[in-house]
């Protein structure tokens, strides 16, 4: 299948719009958490921030769709601001039903233009490698429960289908402009993720953004190590993208990045051995294949 072509057009929206999966967030399987749990979720501060960010991007999402002449495109991305404000509520219930504190963030769609959609789509592709990783350390290292980190990995299943969406649109769009060609393609890839990733550091620092997994990655961090997370997110990367149809296009330029970074953390000699930690240190963080294998 030739990227730009009509064929390519129909799969990458009708394999999107059939992945399609109706449920209302109240009527989700949410449990009762313990109370340390809990005094994780409080110790959060990021709420007010992932909802207004997943309410914003419902409706930019939503105003970008009208202005799109292919009614299959136009059907597809309607869709996705759909799923993106259900994102929103799902997010304000969890913050309803578990008390968490979230402050009222005012939000500015701005103007529904394709520079805009670009941005927000590799935004999200960096998004979901961080989410992916972070989520299953959650589980392995019990971070947070399965059993309400199973419910935001559905929600990740869905942010796969986005971003393999957003990719496949994308390189349509730019072989019918002719600008598909392999240099420009990573050229353009290298520059969008770039200015996503500078936002993911500024969240480490501790300032405000708009990303989900960005903006609560510094308090979720803690005790996990470089590779750990590495090997995490390529892992799930690699096991969620593979859900969806093989003849697409799936972001690539990120996980090859991120792989190569781990070939070379696991070729360095290991770090001298840490005096003995306190009892108000934090644990000493373990490896995914351990965390796994325990």
């Amino acid at each position: 299948m030739k990227v730009g072509t009509p064929q390519h057009r129909d799969v990458f929206c009708r394999t999107f719009i059939d992945g399609h999966v109706a449920y209302e967030p109240e009527n989700l399987p949410w449990p009762q958490l313990e109370q340390r749990y809990l005094d994780r979720l409080h110790a959060i501060p990021f709420w007010g921030i992932a909802k207004a960010m997943e309410r914003k991007a419902g409706i930019m999402v939503s105003a970008f769709a009208q202005t799109l002449d292919d009614p299959k495109i136009r059907e597809a991305v309607a869709l996705q601001g759909v799923e993106e404000a259900r994102h929103a509520r799902l997010m304000a219930h969890f913050i309803e039903r578990y008390g968490l504190t979230a402050h009222e963030i005012d939000i500015s769609a701005g103007d529904p233009v394709k520079e805009q959609f670009v941005v927000f789509g590799y935004e999200e592709c960096v998004d979901f490698f961080m989410g992916v990783g972070l989520l299953r350390l959650a589980t392995r290292l019990d971070i947070f429960p399965a059993n309400l980190v199973s419910i935001f990995d559905s929600v990740l299943v869905e942010e796969a289908r986005h971003v393999t969406f957003f990719i496949n649109w994308f390189r349509y769009e730019e072989a019918r402009a002719g600008r598909d060609g392999t240099l420009g393609r990573h050229v353009t890839a290298i520059k969008n993720y770039f200015g996503s990733i500078k936002a993911l550091v500024r969240s480490l620092g501790g300032e405000e953004t708009t990303g989900f997994a960005a903006a609560g990655a510094s308090r979720l961090v803690e005790g996990i190590t470089p590779a750990m997370f590495l090997e995490a997110a390529l892992a799930e990367n690699r096991r969620m993208l593979g859900l969806l149809d093989r003849r697409l296009v799936k972001p690539a330029l990120l996980p090859t990045l991120a792989a190569a970074v781990l070939t070379v953390l696991r070729a360095l000699p290991p770090r001298p051995q840490a005096p003995a930690l306190s009892a108000r240190a934090a644990p000493q963080a373990r490896s995914f294949e351990n965390s796994v294998a325990a």
